[in-house]
């Protein structure tokens, strides 16, 4: 029951109104992820983006985030260098305990200027135990991606995940830790 609510509330999200939309799908030998994105906004300063993730392993934990991101190049002086930061809102459902985090955190993008279609890109999110909820204590995920531009709007590519979560009576659960391959459509 908790799963379809879940997953209503996730399918509800993405069916926002936006425009520069993302579909991100990874998979691995033991989980699965599933991200859509849209722009919410522009300005001369950047861009604001909206993400919605659910993440599901063979052990059938479930993650489930919504991110809030605002993007710029890094400057003239770093081409093909994009920055980006903002919160990450998570629940998290692992062997029976429950974990609500709020992260802060941030990403990197960068297609290299020599290499016009090979992009790499990494995240980190944090969270603190004042911002981590339920039976969590804190939370903690981060990736590293390297991808090659197929189409101008299909990406593929592989890279490393992993997120972990530390629960209240000195117990820590890596939800995933695991090398991703994946496809990122945007249109």
């Amino acid at each position: 029951m908790k799963f379809r609510m879940i997953a209503m509330a996730f399918l509800l999200g993405m069916s926002s109104q936006g425009y520069g939309q993302l579909l991100d799908i990874n998979l691995s030998d033991t989980s699965a992820q599933f991200k859509y994105g849209s722009r919410v906004g522009g300005s001369v300063y950047g861009r604001t983006e909206t993400s919605y993730g659910i993440l599901f392993n063979d052990e059938d934990q479930l993650v489930v985030d919504v991110s809030l991101q605002v993007i710029d190049v890094a400057g003239s002086k770093a081409p093909g260098l994009e920055v980006g930061a903002g919160p990450k809102l998570y629940y998290v459902d692992a062997d029976s305990r429950d974990a609500a985090a709020i992260g802060l955190g941030g990403l990197l993008r960068y297609k290299w200027p020599a290499l016009q279609r090979v992009l790499f890109m990494a995240h980190l999110y944090y969270a603190p135990g004042i911002v981590s909820f339920m039976d969590a204590e804190n939370m903690l995920e981060y990736s590293a991606q390297i991808g090659y531009e197929l189409l101008p709007t299909a990406d593929v590519y592989i890279g490393y995940r992993k997120i972990k979560v530390e629960f209240g009576d000195n117990y820590t659960e890596n939800v995933d830790s695991s090398t991703i391959f994946g496809l990122r459509f945007s249109f």
